[in-house]
């Protein structure tokens, strides 16, 4: 008899470990129960993709972006700010295709719009560069995306012509 409730509760436990991280996200998006996460280094501009299970980080992988591609290991740092921040977190489960929306949301997006502005311009590497500083220090002053914003579309309208002072940088 106490043979079979030790094999009872054996399973239990093993449906909860197996099913919870399954379950939790439709009640709880976005838990760390079961979520990949997004983050951008605004000093560098490289992004950060992780993946947790049981708030364990399962993985890890740093890739390059655009910026952090044009700025070849350049590290800009021009204000007191944390380097890595949330982009994007998503998770299984219904209303959590999308992600909650972080100050620094839309920067993995403006990383690949500069690279698509240059590329239609036919920037140089330099101007590149000059374009890639250009947004981090946007970020890092602003304190979130919405500083590169004026960025790219000054590098859109006046096509790298111009220094980065007119590009909304330095």
């Amino acid at each position: 008899m106490m043979k079979r409730w030790v094999f009872i509760a054996i399973g239990v436990l093993a449906a909860v470990l197996v099913l919870a991280p399954i379950v939790v996200p439709f009640f709880r998006p976005w838990s760390e129960i079961n979520c990949r996460n997004e983050e951008i280094n605004i000093k560098t501009g490289q992004a950060r993709y992780s993946r947790s299970l049981w708030f364990v980080r399962i993985s890890e992988q740093i890739k390059d972006t655009p910026l952090s591609l044009a700025l070849h290991d350049e590290t800009v740092d021009v204000k007191g700010i944390p380097a890595w921040h949330r982009v994007n977190t998503f998770s299984p489960g219904p209303g959590a295709g999308h992600s909650p929306h972080y100050i620094f949301h839309a920067a993995l997006w403006q990383a690949n719009q500069m690279e698509m502005i240059a590329s239609m311009r036919a920037l140089t590497p330099e101007q590149k560069r000059d374009a890639a500083r250009a947004i981090l220090t946007a970020w890092q002053k602003s304190g979130s995306y919405g500083g590169a914003g004026e960025v790219l579309e000054n590098l859109w309208k006046e096509g790298g012509s111009k220094s980065t002072a007119h590009m909304g940088g330095k």
